[in-house]
């Protein structure tokens, strides 16, 4: 790979900002004046940075990017106000896609909490659109979905099913309505025909290029629960890609292996965390304990302030979360529990901590999400040195809904990101995609502001837990670097790091972080490639 000379920037390093920087093949090998790099990089391509700022290429924390490229050729539902904007939408998509008889037909993006009226749609609602093609219409969460009535039948669904860990609404009569939630939604996508190797790496590349554009060069993406739990197809796919040069960006695979037999058939393959190659590896075992706020299935220690006696849905009995986290630890995996509720967030400690006891190891498992808890989970996250994954665009998202779900007493003990920072819990920034936008500039304005893209609230929602843009930047580049065991490759911008970097086209440290959403990526390489923008 041909030599890469970036002169007269604004490139920010540990020590202070450089003017120039050196890259030969994925590597940076110097940093310094634009004088030092230019006569030390004989034949070097010179690209001329014209003062910009050159950050670490931005990581994002916890994603689903095969889920997102998915969501490319799918029906978006993000926005919709009502119920009849989400009929318009899947009748707009039907008449534009025609799709065959019997052929499935997707979407994801609603936003129950958004419609006029409030309510979770039914299969009724959207029975009469397309009778013959089963439908699945996912929560913006990926915790609740809905299907019509032909979905249903061609899966067998009816009042007597059941699914650990999930639920299957049934109306007055005991018949289902279409509703399901947590573990269903998973079995249900799992049952669908997936799109062909070679349109599964279209899509990919797809997204990669979408990603790029943002300034994204490395993404902890959790992948099994759209295609089934099917981890050797991940890896075939990944690692294909990667022997071709053709990944777009770095991946760390969080593995949802949701049970005991499917956690055994991954060890016993051989494969551990940190497995691979430079732009894919095996990251944790992913273990998901309860549901999202927004459906009611986060697991919490108090009842729903809006639905007296509804506490959520916890996934495993706590033998079953303990034995899986002790099979794992001993075995070397590092582990990443998704946990809304603070009822969820006890059982994942318990876990954690009985499974550590076992052996003593720099295991850096991470709770994702970490949204509820109190300041007793947080000391004992601290004192376990247990990390978080967290989303700050959840914070304007979640605001009305959180208030309304557990009250504002537990809402503003939730979110708590700079208190974690400040108890020295490691953290890493992400966007949870395609929940939220990956964009990185605005997860990073977010952290900083705790308001939504309109300004609101004024001040920001419980401004005590702002973050600076230092910090903020941390979260999204040195901070994922972390959480995977690669703060020694990449993160940071020094010499003997892969040359995985972000140029943008304002200096985020010297404006209002109000604005920050609004900079513009101008160049983005990812192991001295260029994989998107050009200056």
């Amino acid at each position: 790979m041909k030599k890469k000379a970036l002169l007269n920037g604004k490139i920010r390093t540990p020590e202070g900002y450089v003017q120039a920087m050196l890259v030969e093949g994925q590597t940076i090998t110097l940093l310094g004046t634009s004088e030092e790099v230019a006569g030390a990089g004989g034949g070097a391509e010179k690209i001329d940075l014209e003062g910009r700022l050159c950050l670490p290429g931005f990581i994002d924390g916890h994603m689903h990017f095969i889920a997102y490229a998915l969501s490319l050729e799918q029906i978006g539902l993000n926005g919709c106000r009502s119920v009849h904007e989400v009929r318009s939408r899947l009748k707009t998509f039907l008449d534009q896609e025609k799709p065959s008889q019997g052929s499935w037909v997707v979407g994801r993006g609603w936003n129950h909490e958004l419609f006029d009226d409030g309510r979770i749609f039914e299969r009724e609602d959207i029975d009469g659109l397309t009778p013959d093609n089963p439908v699945i219409l996912t929560r913006v969460c990926g915790h609740v979905a809905v299907l019509n009535t032909r979905a249903l039948e061609a899966l067998g669904i009816g009042s007597d099913s059941r699914f650990p860990g999930g639920v299957v609404d049934l109306d007055e009569k005991g018949v289902p309505t279409g509703v399901v939630r947590e573990t269903v939604v998973e079995w249900v996508h799992s049952r669908r025909p997936l799109p062909g190797p070679d349109k599964l790496r279209d899509l990919v590349a797809r997204a990669g290029k979408r990603a790029s554009e943002a300034g994204l060069t490395s993404v902890h993406s959790d992948d099994l629960g759209t295609v089934g739990g099917n981890w050797q197809g991940i890896i075939d796919l990944y690692m294909g890609l990667d022997r071709e040069g053709k990944m777009p960006l770095r991946v760390t695979e969080q593995l949802l292996l949701r049970d005991r037999p499917a956690l055994d058939a991954f060890l016993f393959s051989g494969w551990r965390t940190g497995d691979g190659s430079p732009f894919f590896h095996i990251g944790p075992l992913k273990i998901l304990t309860d549901g999202s706020m927004g459906g009611r299935t986060a697991y919490l220690k108090e009842e729903y302030s809006d639905m007296p006696g509804a506490f959520g849905v916890p996934i495993y009995r706590a033998e079953e979360l303990d034995g899986l986290a002790s099979a794992a630890h001993r075995a070397g995996m590092q582990i990443a529990m998704h946990a809304i509720g603070d009822g969820a967030l006890d059982m994942c400690l318990d876990a954690l901590e009985k499974a550590m006891s076992e052996k003593d190891r720099d295991a850096r498992h991470y709770i994702v999400h970490c949204q509820m808890g109190c300041m007793e989970q947080y000391r004992r996250m601290a004192r376990l040195a247990i990390g978080a994954a967290i989303q700050p665009p959840f914070v304007p998202s979640d605001r009305s809904m959180a208030l309304r779900r557990v009250g504002e007493r537990r809402a503003l003990s939730g979110y708590a990101w700079k208190t974690l920072k400040d108890l020295g819990i490691f953290l890493s920034g992400g966007s949870d995609c395609p929940v939220e936008s990956f964009d990185p500039l605005w997860g990073i304005q977010a952290a900083v502001t705790r308001q939504d893209r309109s300004g609101f609230p004024r001040g920001g929602w419980n401004p005590s837990q702002k973050l600076t843009v230092a910090e903020a930047v941390d979260l999204y580049t040195a901070g994922g670097a972390y959480a995977s065991f690669e703060e020694h490759r990449k993160g940071s911008l020094e010499a003997g790091k892969y040359a995985d970097l972000v140029v943008l086209d304002r200096d985020i440290f010297t404006f209002s972080p109000e604005e920050i959403g609004d900079v513009r990526v101008c160049l983005t390489m990812a192991g001295g490639r260029i994989t998107a923008g050009s200056i």
